[in-house]
């Protein structure tokens, strides 16, 4: 009979732990061993039909639109613009392949182009749709401050008539040539107000794709640390006065200078 290697107890036939000390037998390590398995680990590289390489995608386009420039120099219309519809037809691909493989510099600056391109594309497309309905709205609101204006100068014609005339209807001219002058007024801050949105819209696409300027602190603005260090002498009138308590004080100053 097999004994446990850790106590020494008597174990079954089979047994997989001691049923004294409760810890593993030999025969269990062992059918652990038997039962391990190597591991086959495979990775799955991606495979992509129908892209070739962005360099050579790139380096064919430029030579068929050289080529087709060339014919077109030459006098062979036809093939000159098969050529060149050719290589624009490429763009696409070099672009989905240098999306795909983007290691490549000429694939970044590729990426990085058509990126801007596209920006620049859509906001120049936004800004002429901005700009299309506020002249829409400009013009409809020009042609009725014209009329405005006409009818309020009628009306005031016709106040001087009857100021002259003195027929009692002074007053009710002078209301609506006041009324016309109101709608004129809130016609003109309309205007304003429209032309104001559309630039404010234009100009907020435009801040949308502009780059990023990186602006470095001179070593002039940058405080000394060793001065800040050694301690310069304090200003008059006690510790914690900075810039707020200065302001604060000097505020009542300003106050009865203005006045």
């Amino acid at each position: 009979m097999d004994t446990c290697s850790h106590c020494g107890a008597d174990l079954p036939g089979g047994a997989s732990y001691c049923p004294s000390c409760g810890r593993p037998t030999d025969a269990e390590a062992a059918s652990e061993v038997a039962h391990v398995v190597p591991i086959d680990v495979q990775r799955a590289e991606p495979r992509y039909f129908g892209l070739g390489p962005p360099v050579f995608v790139l380096a064919v386009a430029g030579l068929l639109l050289v080529a087709g420039v060339l014919l077109l120099v030459f006098g062979s219309f036809a093939f000159g613009v098969l050529a060149i519809v050719v290589a624009v037809a490429l763009l696409p691909t070099f672009l989905a392949g240098a999306r795909r493989w983007p290691e490549h510099p000429v694939a970044r600056v590729g990426l990085s182009t058509a990126d801007r391109a596209r920006d620049e594309a859509s906001v120049a497309v936004d800004s002429i749709s901005t700009w299309s309905r506020a002249g829409r709205e400009v013009v409809r609101v020009r042609k009725e401050l014209f009329a405005l204006r006409r009818e309020r100068d009628a009306k005031i014609r016709e106040l001087g008539v009857a100021v002259y005339e003195e027929d009692g209807r002074m007053d009710e001219l002078k209301a609506a040539a006041k009324e016309l002058d109101a709608r004129i007024e809130a016609d003109e801050r309309e205007l304003q107000r429209t032309v104001a949105v559309a630039r404010r819209r234009v100009r907020k696409g435009r801040a949308a794709v502009a780059s990023t300027e990186v602006i470095k602190p001179t070593e002039s603005a940058a405080p000394d640390s060793d001065a800040l260090e050694e301690g310069a002498p304090e200003p008059p009138g006690g510790e914690g006065r900075g810039a707020d308590a200065t302001d604060d004080e000097a505020a009542p100053v300003d106050v009865e200078k203005r006045s």
